[in-house]
């Protein structure tokens, strides 16, 4: 192989690494275990005080701790459980909200038996949602109110597609505010719907400015997570915003048209939703030593008449970043779902994850029923042999390629010694030599570089789809061979070790255009990617190294018919 290859493969290597730096989308390790939640009464957190009335222009609420305007009204909690096919959700009589979202189909960890929780019934964030009210020099979370709950059962199943059930949740405060909450569930949605419905009962009109605290437990990104991340994802004015948690200084208050704001990661997320009257502005704080990372949403100024009552009609989206899920809820939730940030990226990779479904789900052509594999891993190898196949005219021309710039090298090598003084000279004639021969000395390289999007994008898709998750191929403990979870690095570095082998393999079988030394140069280029691959996702260690298996097998044949 030429200089030109090799500079092509490390410039190659370097867009690799750059972009990875760059956008951090190599998917995360294993997630870390967490604890299972049980469930109990709420706990008393105390929230942070809403700014005074003169403040609402521009508030700037200070992090700290001020006792509300109300407290919880004594008696006995009630706890009302939802259990629907995708999901277990707990409320509290306490604030009338949620405290615990349990998703059935995703465990915490790889084979453990507790489901994610979005809101862990211990953890500080047992709030979904909680409603602040200021006016003037009053301030009330509803968090700290007793409400009453209109059914009497203390649990509700959703077993049919389609079927829906409301609670609902009324209370009446000290100041005469009148409170009705309604959680709307939906059997297989991950979208509960959410009304508010106030009615003044003082003598006087009252003017409101609510707002909507959202809360999650954050304790900062692990230390081997660096590609993980916890943000968050605003829909602000049509367009999405990410605000990494570990980023935030307290001091971001994006403004405009909210139309949904989350916090979340890179599969999971909860977000506030506001239908067809958009928030204000958003509010970010930074997160706490406790680990609670929390945002507030200005809903903005409300006018009460003495009893008239006043609808505000919201939703509530708990569940993955999932992209059946995300369309079914509507409301553009779709768009948290994002693969990269380049347009041509993110299509090739939301087209690569749809021939990826395809094939693990099966389709139909012709009236005849093409069984699906439901084995991602296969569905991997599937999509490696097609594009392989696509390749296969471009990869044979680069073959050939090389095969006449060995056939060149005599020619090159009397040029070198006739012009060895002159370098301009020499490449000149060099270059006079290839137009004669119509030979390109980068046409053994275009494989690599069309085939870099592909790489790239299929990293991004690996990264970030939730389908993935947790989702093996095979298992073999007896040779350590274990892709037990195709979105996280092979636990014992197997496929990177064949996918450089079979590098080396196929570097010794395809022609080499250079001398000796510049192919033991090479020899270092598998040494170079088997480290990288090392902490890439196995399932694309499983694409690269299908790959390798492919072009062995196309450049033994190419050798064969040469011969």
């Amino acid at each position: 192989m030429d200089r030109n290859l090799i500079l092509a493969i490390v410039i190659s290597i370097l867009i690799i690494i750059g972009f990875q730096l760059y956008f951090q989308t190599v998917s995360p390790p294993p997630p870390k275990k967490v604890p299972a939640a049980t469930e109990k009464p709420v706990d008393k957190v105390k929230e942070r005080a809403a700014p005074p009335a003169a403040e609402r222009e521009a508030p700037r609420p200070a992090p700290t701790a001020v006792a509300p305007a109300e407290a919880v009204v004594p008696g006995k909690e009630r706890a009302i459980t939802v259990d629907a096919p995708k999901y277990q959700a707990i409320l509290s009589s306490f604030g009338g909200r949620l405290v615990s979202f349990k998703l059935k189909d995703y465990m915490q960890t790889l084979n453990g038996k507790d489901p994610v929780n979005l809101i862990p019934a211990d953890g500080p964030d047992s709030s979904g949602p909680s409603i602040m009210f200021t006016r003037r020099d009053e301030t009330l979370n509803d968090a700290t109110v007793a409400y009453h709950c209109d059914i009497e059962q203390p649990s509700v199943t959703l077993a049919q597609a389609g079927e829906k059930k409301a609670i609902v949740f009324r209370a009446t405060t000290s100041g005469g505010l009148k409170i009705s909450k309604t959680f709307t569930f939906h059997a297989d949605k991950y979208l509960v719907d959410f009304s508010v419905e106030l009615v003044n009962e003082a003598a006087e009109s009252r003017n409101y400015l609510v707002t909507f605290p959202w809360k999650k437990v954050y304790h900062g990104e692990e230390k081997d997570g660096r590609f993980q991340w916890n943000s968050a994802e605003i829909l602000l004015n049509g367009e999405l915003k990410d605000y990494y948690l570990k980023d935030i200084k307290g001091d971001e208050e994006p403004s405009g048209q909210v139309w949904w704001a989350g916090l979340g990661d890179i599969y999971f997320f909860k977000a506030l939703v506001f239908g067809d009257q958009p928030g204000k502005k958003v509010t970010l704080f930074k997160p706490t030593k406790e680990g609670i990372a929390e945002f507030w949403v200005r809903y903005g100024d409300v006018d009460l008449a003495p009893g008239k009552p006043t609808n505000l009609n919201l939703a509530l989206y708990l569940g993955p970043k999932e992209s059946t899920a995300l369309a079914a809820a509507g409301h553009n939730l779709s768009k948290a779902l994002i693969y990269s940030y380049n347009w041509v990226l993110e299509m090739m990779s939301v087209y690569l994850m749809k021939f990826l479904k395809l094939c693990n789900n099966g389709f139909e052509v012709f009236g005849i029923k093409v069984p699906g594999t439901h084995n991602w891993g296969w569905d991997i190898i599937i999509l490696t042999v097609v594009i392989k196949i696509l390749f296969i005219p471009l990869t044979h021309k680069s073959t050939q390629s090389m095969k006449r710039m060995q056939d060149l090298q005599p020619q090159i090598a009397k040029l070198k010694e006739k012009y060895k003084d002159d370098k301009a000279a020499l490449n000149k004639a060099t270059m006079e030599l290839f137009r004669e021969h119509k030979v390109n000395p980068l046409g053994s390289c275009w494989p690599m570089f069309l085939q870099l999007p592909v790489f790239i994008a299929l990293y991004q898709s690996l990264s970030y789809a939730i389908e993935l998750r947790h989702a093996g191929f095979v298992c073999i403990p007896s040779i350590y061979l274990c892709i037990a979870d195709l979105s996280a690095p092979d636990p014992y570095y197997v496929t990177p070790i064949l996918m450089g082998g079979t590098m080396v393999l196929q570097q010794w079988m395809t022609p080499s255009a250079g001398d000796p030394m510049q192919r033991k140069m090479m020899l270092l280029m598998p040494v170079i990617f088997t480290w990288m691959f090392l902490s890439f996702p196995s399932g694309l260690v499983l694409y690269w190294l299908i790959s390798n298996v492919l072009s062995i097998a196309q450049q033994a044949i190419t050798n064969m018919m040469a011969k």
